[in-house]
């Protein structure tokens, strides 16, 4: 592994008023460190909760760089525990950050050691699932018995069709949708698909982004 740690990055408003010049060129590079990343661990304060910051950060490390996102929420041993806490903690976290709930979450203690090593195993393991890459007939397979349990709806007397489905690219996986239309899918049937791929092959720590594309049926595999 390579491991860049990148200088804390505050309130977009504290740096601008702070008009700290070191601070704002740490804050560029960190933002540089994140194209160059596979993936990105998000260190969160538990004693103050995710911020807008974070999901801002976490929407550009994922949805913007394609990167594999781990969330570190650090200062676990400062927090009021029983046994339900973490739980319950996950929840709130996974709510804030809705978009990123395949995010893996890690609970740590810098001063105390606590699940450091975690951190690293995370990382790893999100990095081998960004990598993945899935066979034509298995992708198919899935996306063929999800469009069987629920077909995607009529439109102005018209209904969607998926032909057929290919891996892209990895790093993060990326798959292609031929359709007759792509207007005919709207974003819940899109998410219904992300969700079936997910539930049926994994992807745990990445992101997965689909592309839709339209296809006469003169073209049609």
């Amino acid at each position: 592994y390579t491991l860049i740690d990148t200088a804390g990055i505050r309130r977009r408003t504290a740096v601008a008023y702070g008009k700290d010049v070191p601070e704002s060129l740490a804050v560029g590079r960190a933002l540089q460190a994140m194209k160059r990343a596979d993936i990105v661990v998000l260190v969160i304060d538990a004693s103050e909760g995710p911020s807008q910051q974070d999901f801002v950060l976490a929407e550009r490390a994922a949805l913007t760089e394609g990167c594999g996102l781990v969330l570190c929420v650090n200062k676990w041993d400062v927090i009021d525990k029983d046994t339900f806490t973490m739980i319950e903690y996950t929840k709130t976290l996974r709510s804030k950050l809705r978009v990123f709930e395949w995010a893996s979450v890690v609970y740590t203690s810098a001063l105390t050691g606590q699940r450091i090593q975690k951190v690293l195993t995370a990382a790893s393991e999100a990095s081998v699932h960004h990598r993945k890459r899935l066979s034509t007939a298995t992708l198919n397979a899935v996306v063929q018995e999800a469009s069987l349990w629920k077909g995607p709806p009529a439109k102005g007397g018209r209904k969607g069709k998926i032909y057929y489905t290919t891996q892209a690219c990895i790093r993060p996986p990326t798959f292609v949708f031929f359709v007759n239309s792509p207007k005919l899918f709207p974003d819940t049937y899109r998410r219904y698909m992300e969700r079936s791929l997910r539930e049926n092959i994994g992807f745990p720590g990445t992101p997965v982004r689909i592309l839709w594309r339209g296809k006469s049926v003169g073209d049609k595999k």
